[in-house]
């Protein structure tokens, strides 16, 4: 049997967002995209929100530490080479692809922001992937321009080249420079609402990967119900360890916390030994949100199992934890493994674990 402490952090299950994407229409509204978005546009993208938060830290990765006025303010400037890079009109893309391979840092985040404020739908390819599957998706996704940052310059030179793409190197001044205070420009008229935002790729199990189009809608739909079902706040801080070219770790574990103002704490590459002593740290932002994926957990019991087998470091770990962790999730989830939820790309997160728990008599909700 194992500790308590074990069956604790079985509980942090994935929870599932109770709406389902919408298809998309292509549109493009040729205005400019980088200012915060009037009131009534309920489908504007996260980054509309970032300065309302200003000098809140965004983000904490292995470059330092990001606040969300930097964030926008360095986005706002990549956008703007974006569209020198392409020659659009206007400052607006129109929805053309933009594909950017970036670490698990404050670089994807505004590689994604860019993408957005010049009018373009993300396109995030996986650091993982062999050469021939990123000439896939950038092929198949009829990007316009590929972003990268530096330590990713060699594996994708002679990818674009061979497709004649045009190939934007993210310094890190890009992504961690000094940022000035965000120009104004105009509102735009339209909605984001119809407008295409991002194209995640299936894992190819059935056939060749496919481009799975969310609208800035569609987006919006799951994050604030993802936020109101998980009772996201801006006193939340989550450690990042996933992907992020699927929906769980861009939607879930990215946006949802930048939506409401709180903090992401990222890592580079997942590390039982380092998600452990994130767990375990008394430095701030002090971890108190972890969303995970089977094979992490299953990693973080083995280690668990191999380095706190004496009784006194299992009773730290559990008054920790107890004192840290903002447990969501279906208590059995991962106790059992009989309840281990899955999504598909297109839906997202379909449904929810109930944060409450059940009521006496109720048949819980559906599974799927």
């Amino acid at each position: 049997m194992l500790p308590h402490v074990v069956l604790t952090f079985r509980r942090l299950g994935c929870a599932l967002a109770s709406c389902r994407l919408a298809p998309a229409r292509h549109r493009g509204s040729g205005l400019l995209h980088t200012a915060p978005v009037a009131r009534s546009d309920r489908s504007a993208p996260v980054f509309t929100r970032a300065l309302a938060f200003g000098d809140r830290i965004a983000l904490v990765d292995q470059h330092g530490r990001h606040t969300y006025r930097e964030l926008y303010s360095r986005s706002l400037r990549l956008s703007q080479e974006i569209c020198r890079l392409c020659g659009c009109v206007g400052g607006d893309l129109r929805e053309e692809r933009v594909s950017f391979l970036c670490a698990n840092d404050a670089s994807y985040v505004v590689a994604q922001w860019a993408s957005w404020m010049s009018g373009g739908v993300a396109v995030p390819l996986y650091r993982k992937h062999p050469a021939a599957q990123l000439e896939y998706v950038i092929c198949d996704s009829q990007s316009s321009v590929v972003l990268a940052s530096q330590e990713y310059l060699e594996l994708l030179s002679p990818v674009v080249r061979k497709l004649g793409v045009p190939l934007l190197p993210l310094t890190p001044a890009i992504y961690t420079g000094a940022v000035e205070e965000p120009a104004e420009v105009p509102v735009p008229e339209q909605g984001w609402r119809n407008k295409g935002a991002m194209i995640i790729y299936t894992s190819g199990t059935t056939g060749r990967p496919k481009g799975v189009l969310s609208t800035h809608q569609n987006i919006r739909a799951v994050v604030t119900g993802l936020v109101h079902k998980w009772a996201w706040t801006k006193d939340d801080v989550i450690l990042h360890v996933l992907p992020l070219h699927h929906v769980h770790g861009v939607v879930n574990a990215l946006l949802c916390p930048l939506w409401v103002g709180a903090t992401c704490v990222m890592m580079p590459e997942f590390s039982p030994q380092q998600v452990w002593e994130k767990f375990l740290s008394s430095e701030t932002p002090r971890i108190n949100v972890f969303m995970a994926v089977p094979t992490i957990y299953t990693k973080l019991m083995e280690y668990y199992d191999r380095h706190f087998t004496q009784p006194h470091a299992q009773d730290f770990l559990r008054a920790v934890c107890e004192e840290k962790i903002r447990f969501r999730g279906d208590p059995t989830a991962w106790s059992t493994g009989a309840h281990c939820l899955r999504k598909p790309t297109e839906g997202s997160l379909l449904l929810h674990h109930p944060r409450r728990g059940r009521r006496e008599g109720d048949q819980g909700d559906p599974r799927v």
